[in-house]
């Protein structure tokens, strides 16, 4: 199970590209290191890079899947929630990016909007 604390390590090893960032925020807080991982998937799906979009997304899925309590609270509250602001600003690039989500990811999302969150 990962735990708070290895979020910072497991994001260098999976994303070095924003390891620089890391190093800034040389913080535990997985919401924090949540929203960096959300900055970098959205300046990169409007980059248009959807290899490393679907990185992304894997890296965050692998997260919810195997982070304990606070790690999966912090997938769905900061990057699973940013997905409807996302989409309104990258409208045209949404079925791409929907086409790369997870499933474990998508449901999320979609219980989310279905809730009202």
């Amino acid at each position: 199970m990962i735990n708070q604390f290895e979020v910072p390590m497991y994001l260098k090893e999976a994303l070095p590209e924003i390891a620089q960032d890391l190093k800034i925020e040389a913080d535990n807080n997985a919401y924090k290191q949540m929203d960096m991982l959300t900055a970098f998937t959205r300046k990169n799906i409007q980059a248009h890079d959807y290899k490393v979009v679907k990185r992304c997304f894997k890296i965050a899925d692998k997260l919810y899947n195997k982070g304990n309590a606070v790690v999966k609270n912090a997938v769905q509250n900061v990057f699973v929630y940013s997905f409807t602001n996302i989409f309104q600003t990258c409208s045209p690039e949404k079925p791409t990016v929907l086409a790369l989500l997870p499933m474990s990811l998508y449901t999320i999302y979609i219980t989310q909007i279905h809730k009202g969150c």
